[in-house]
């Protein structure tokens, strides 16, 4: 009998021991962590330049001054997703003539938060009468600056000149549509 209430005896006292034990030897420290993550966004707009030249103006209209343009270079930027960025430019040239030149800088403005580059692009022309604009229509572009990254608030340009050349025929119209995309810099193809 006194063996087992020196057992009950020495059990309680474990007990007893590692309750108190735990409870004062049970330190901890509480670390906790936050954060935010916000991505960037990728956003390119048009923006244009353009001179045309050369005696585009006369006096049609007959007050005397010379300040009535013969041909009409109007453009319209498009903000098509609503974003307040131009992702759109339409051209319209009217009244063009043999002899007339259009001179002019395309910029595509990076005004995203991250570096872009180009991705692909692609021209189709569309006129009649049709296949006018091979031998009716001289285009020459220079690309400024590197298609591989445009970084936040800066311009891939492209300098244009398109001159109407004699072979162009009256009463024609033309067609052009260039389609770009761009994707974020290190997009791998």
């Amino acid at each position: 009998m006194d063996t087992k209430k020196l057992a009950a005896t020495f059990a309680i006292l474990m007990l007893a021991l590692g309750i108190a034990g735990f409870a004062y030897a049970h330190w901890y420290e509480y670390l906790w962590l936050t954060g935010e993550v916000n991505t960037g966004s990728l956003c390119l707009e048009w923006s244009l330049d353009y001179d045309v030249w050369p005696g585009n103006l006369k006096d049609l209209d007959g007050d005397g001054k010379v300040d009535d343009p013969v041909a009409i270079v109007k453009h319209e930027f498009v903000d098509g997703d609503g974003d307040g960025c131009y992702e759109g430019l339409k051209v319209w040239v009217w009244n063009a003539y043999p002899s007339l030149w259009i001179n002019g800088t395309l910029d595509v403005t990076n005004c995203g938060t991250i570096p872009a580059k180009l991705w692909t692009s692609s021209i189709s022309i569309e006129g009649k009468p049709d296949g006018w604009w091979k031998e009716g229509i001289e285009l020459k572009t220079k690309l400024v600056g590197n298609p591989n990254q445009i970084d936040p608030d800066k311009s891939l340009c492209l300098n244009f000149y398109i001159h109407f050349t004699q072979n162009a025929p009256e009463n024609a119209y033309l067609t052009i549509r260039i389609d770009l995309t761009f994707v974020e810099w290190n997009a791998v193809p």
